[in-house]
């Protein structure tokens, strides 16, 4: 019995020590770009090669120069990008959010002819790439003179969060019960009312996952940003981070790409900070479920 105890424990310690050094090895796999983009960022030695000299550099090696090279005159105002960026991307949020909240109601709580299959349509709608869209989206916009405006971008990425936003809070309404609405209509609400005072603040969590989720696709996107936009007053962060990656002193200098990514992304830190709460609720009460 005692070999046969002894081998259980060793059995056991083995599976312990492999499953912590499979999860250490898949975290160092998920932070070391991070950490790279950090550590380039404030870099000065050029990067031919990744190599222990340009991981760990010596603290006479860091510097800011590479921020306020990304941020200067050189090139277009970084405030003027992100007004653009938040611009477009906020707009697309709000106005996508709004409507995925009547197109989930509409979709979990309403019975008319054909819902099933307009489910499946948008489901099916969801699966093709928005880049396929562009060539429809540039020759009818062209003619309604939308090229190089702000609706011209705002239309198509508000309906890209309504196409999956929708889905989602279809879903999350169809795990409320009806009885709460029942009890609010009869309490004296209108249907309307119900939503409003009811069912929308339950969906907050799924709102705010979806707000994030529609904030970040826009804030990040570069295609139609690139085909839509033709002048530097509306450029946004994205297009303008591809400018510099591929400039001279881009390609020659990974820092200033970094540090511009980096101060890019503080926009979405502060957005997911702000609206956590939401956001974690809606992931943990199966706000994205199938």
């Amino acid at each position: 019995m005692m070999p046969r105890r002894r081998a259980r424990k060793w059995l056991r310690l083995g599976r312990r020590i492999a499953s912590h050094a499979v999860l250490i090895v898949a975290v160092v796999f998920a932070l070391f770009p991070v950490y790279f983009i950090v550590i380039t960022s404030f870099s000065k030695i050029p990067i031919a090669a990744i190599t222990a000299q340009v991981l760990v550099p010596k603290v006479s090696q860091l510097t800011l120069g590479s921020y306020q090279q990304a941020l200067s005159g050189q090139y277009p105002a970084f405030t003027s990008l992100l007004e653009n960026s938040l611009i477009f991307a906020g707009s697309a949020a709000a106005i996508g959010m709004g409507l995925a909240a009547f197109t989930g109601f509409a979709l979990s709580k309403f019975n008319f002819p054909g819902r099933r299959s307009l489910v499946y349509f948008i489901l099916i709608i969801s699966l093709f790439p928005s880049f396929l869209l562009i060539i429809p989206y540039y020759f009818m916009f062209a003619k309604l003179g939308l090229i190089d405006t702000y609706p011209g971008l705002i239309i198509p990425y508000s309906a890209g969060a309504v196409v999956f936003a929708g889905i989602l809070v279809k879903n999350y309404m169809d795990s409320i019960p009806d009885d709460i609405e029942e009890a609010a209509l009869m309490d004296g609400l209108s249907r309307t009312g119900a939503f409003f005072r009811v069912l929308l603040p339950l969906c907050y969590p799924v709102l705010g996952l979806a707000a994030f989720l529609a904030f970040v696709g826009p804030y990040t996107d570069y295609a139609l940003a690139h085909v839509f936009i033709t002048s530097s007053a509306k450029e946004t962060l994205a297009l303008n981070l591809y400018n510099i990656a591929t400039t001279d002193t881009g390609a020659s200098n990974y820092g200033v790409v970094t540090a511009f990514a980096i101060v890019m992304s503080l926009p979405i830190v502060v957005f997911y900070m702000a609206f956590q709460r939401y956001i974690i609720g809606g992931l943990t009460l199966g706000a994205v479920r199938g």
